[in-house]
């Protein structure tokens, strides 16, 4: 079953009537039907956390840390990230008893990219923002973009995690990630 913010809260509780073998949501929705009592979460022996250095974030590692409480004690916490700041750390020291980690990135490095910087005004910006396409126009670019029929893609953060497109060779941003590890996703 697939759960998200913003999608009908109804729908997936009418499904978590049925058996559900596999969970995939966002933090917040899962913690709100866990909260309801409809989502039992006691047997659930595994949580598996893509893109952890996100999810542990400010802005969803209380959720994080609520949803694990409707765990069982024995349950196994799998983390995936490109990079693990310091919030990843004291998690993981917090959670996880004798972690296995696997590193596959001795250090992550900017060499052999090349960056430039040009200022444009905050005006100028969100103009071009606001004149771009719209939902579905969007998705269909992204299509395109991934097979290869355009070369072009401007997107926001929501497009920075979790893809590896070989081809792209030009990263522009339209503003400054708040922190490194969103800057390395982005142009790495």
């Amino acid at each position: 079953m697939v759960t998200t913010g913003g999608t009908s809260l109804k729908d997936d509780i009418m499904r978590l009537y049925q058996p559900v073998h596999l969970l995939v949501g966002t933090p917040g929705r899962i913690l709100d039907l866990a909260k309801k009592g409809v989502c039992i979460l006691k047997d659930c022996s595994m949580l598996i956390m893509d893109e952890a250095d996100k999810l542990l974030s400010p802005e969803f590692q209380p959720s994080i840390e609520q949803l694990i409480h409707f765990l069982p004690g024995n349950r196994q916490i799998l983390m995936f990230s490109a990079t693990f700041p310091v919030t990843v750390k004291d998690f993981k020291d917090r959670y996880l008893k004798k972690p296995y980690i696997i590193n596959l990135m001795d250090e992550l490095t900017l060499k052999g990219i090349t960056q430039y910087y040009a200022f444009v005004e905050e005006r100028q910006k969100v103009h071009c923002l606001n004149t771009l396409f719209s939902k579905d126009h969007r998705n269909r670019v992204f299509h395109d973009f991934r097979n290869g029929a355009c070369r072009n893609l401007v997107c926001t953060d929501l497009f920075t995690r979790g893809i590896d497109i070989q081809a792209v060779n030009v990263v522009i941003n339209f503003d400054f990630p708040k922190n490194s590890e969103t800057y390395l996703h982005r142009v790495c």
